[in-house]
């Protein structure tokens, strides 16, 4: 029995019914059946000696959550519990529901799309802080061509990834669209099954409006980049496309679909891996490696100190144009990212 509350018995506790139907929708979707068969039977085993009764909301949540990780080794896996109240799944248990559609979109108009900050710096360098690939139909694609062509004419850019925790890679291939010729193979995306499956889906860029961007790019990246947020880093180093400085990121590239169990209770299941047409692997488990590594906190200015190098390399730079940049560059190893934004 419980010690609180009206008394029940522990076979009935509700922490079951919810780690139940976590079980069942792993062994449905999970990329790889195998490792969701293992999982699915530890949580039905710790369930039935009784490790979760009592466990209730986000201690629930956590609880297992952490003991999938072992089993799975996939950070995108976490069970999650909301105060709200769950939008009703489609009734056929695949794609969202009107009522999910509509409540993204809410979400998503209300983070920004992602958008953290536009800047344009002295040296001409322009700055991108994206947290997120939200993506919609339209307004997304209007706040990501917006933003890069804000910084279109720029002599360097710095795309600032170190707080993206993922999205849509739609998103992610119309930002790379401003910096790639159309029809560049960005990624795939194979289906489940634990052996070589067949790839489900691709992404390209497109033609996008504005001119495409050539000037040097550097993108900063963290152990907090995540998913979406790695995969565009990922992308631009393996088309040797910019210059990727700060940490290695948190190594998570199985894409996938939020599973509704009940009215508070979801799981995040992955249901496929991506796989980059020119290494033929992906960033899972191991996260991005920079090409410059540099704590989080220096990586701003180690980007934004190699663009200005460039900028008081060109011969047409006039006199006092590059007195200021000299002075600058040489108290930038002193500043903060806020000191550097607020220039």
């Amino acid at each position: 029995m419980l010690a609180t509350g009206n008394p029940v018995l522990a076979a009935d506790d509700p922490a079951r019914g919810i780690v139940a139907g976590a079980a069942a929708r792993l062994e449905a979707y999970y990329v790889y059946p195998s490792r969701a068969r293992q999982a699915a039977e530890l949580l039905r085993s710790n369930a039935s000696g009784g490790a979760y009764d009592g466990l209730r909301e986000n201690a629930l949540a956590k609880r297992v959550t952490d003991d999938l990780a072992p089993v799975l080794h996939d950070k995108h896996v976490r069970l999650s519990y909301s105060v709200d109240v769950n939008p009703p799944a489609k009734a056929s248990g695949s794609g969202p529901s009107a009522e999910e559609t509509a409540a993204f979109a809410r979400f998503m108009r209300q983070a920004g799309y992602g958008l953290g900050r536009v800047a344009h710096l002295p040296g001409n360098v322009g700055y991108i802080d994206l947290r997120g690939f939200w993506q919609a139909p339209q307004e997304s694609a209007t706040v990501i061509d917006g933003l890069a062509n804000a910084v279109a004419y720029s002599d360097a850019i710095v795309l600032d990834l170190r707080r993206n925790h993922g999205g849509d890679p739609l998103a992610i291939a119309r930002l790379l669209s401003h910096f790639l010729a159309p029809k560049t193979h960005l990624n795939d995306f194979v289906g489940r099954g634990d052996d070589d499956a067949k790839i489900q889906d691709s992404t390209f860029t497109e033609d996008v409006p504005g001119p495409r961007i050539t000037a040097p790019l550097y993108v900063l990246t963290s152990g907090e980049t995540f998913s979406g947020g790695e995969e565009c880093a990922y992308d631009v180093q393996a088309l040797k496309r910019g210059t990727l400085i700060g940490a290695t990121t948190g190594g998570g590239a199985n894409p996938g679909d939020t599973r509704r169990i009940d009215d508070h209770f979801s799981i995040f299941v992955p249901d496929a891996r991506a796989r980059n047409p020119i290494t033929k692997t992906n960033w899972e488990g191991v996260g991005v490696k920079p090409d410059i590594e540099t704590p989080r906190e220096r990586a701003l200015i180690a980007a934004y100190g190699t663009a200005l190098d460039g900028k008081l390399r060109d011969t047409t730079l006039s006199t006092p144009a590059r007195a200021r940049l000299t002075e600058l560059r040489a108290k930038l190893d002193t500043m903060t990212d806020a000191e550097i934004l607020a220039l």
